[in-house]
């Protein structure tokens, strides 16, 4: 899967979760008709387009029930998010997607949370990203980019020393000998000796 194809996916699994039924709070009351039903009197005296909106807004794709292409696309959402390692991730993507399908504005949600819409972006895109490279990668190589591959966790110079000195071996021996100087080489030392041979002569 590209990365456009994981967008499109988890975008139309959020829009499909918009319209599964509401199940984690109590029933709504049943008993009551709380909507208001327009009689032919009433739509008679309505403008032409308004009369055509009532007409097809049964076809509004928000009030068509869902198929199994709908719930088979959200279900493989689900299964692809256990993909992204980092439960803040998971979130970000999830959040961004119900975004996307008209819910709650990704800045807000991130507002919510206690952090930049740059950061939420960044989580999202990783976990995109990681998702991506999980379908991109061989069978049988694993594949560790993508976890805070970005960031760096050493200095770049770490290894490197900062001493400017040529160490051989004593019983090492050169070729032609021409380095035979260069075994216990100082700088400071060799700079001293400048300095004093220049204050000979000027003397």
């Amino acid at each position: 899967m590209t990365e456009a194809e994981i967008i499109e996916l988890f975008v139309r699994a959020a829009e499909a979760e918009r319209k599964l039924p509401d199940t984690a709070r109590p029933a709504r009351l049943k008993a009551m008709n709380l909507g208001y039903v327009h009689d032919f009197a009433d739509i008679n005296g309505w403008h032409s387009e308004d009369k055509a909106a009532k007409r097809w807004e049964w076809l509004e794709p928000s009030k068509l029930r869902l198929d199994t292409n709908a719930i088979g696309l959200w279900e493989a959402a689900m299964e692809v998010m256990k993909l992204v390692a980092d439960p803040n991730k998971r979130r970000a993507l999830w959040a961004w997607a119900k975004a996307e399908a008209g819910g709650q504005p990704f800045a807000k949600w991130c507002k919510a949370e206690g952090f930049s819409r740059q950061l939420g972006d960044w989580r999202r895109k990783s976990a995109i990203e990681q998702i991506a490279l999980t379908f991109a990668r061989k069978m049988l190589q694993h594949n560790d980019f993508g976890d805070e591959s970005t960031l760096p966790k050493e200095a770049e110079i770490g290894d490197k020393s900062t001493t400017i000195r040529v160490w051989r071996p004593d019983e090492s021996k050169p070729v032609c000998g021409f380095d035979e100087e260069l075994r216990d080489f100082s700088w400071s030392d060799a700079q001293n000796q400048r300095r004093r041979q220049r204050e000979k002569r000027a003397a």
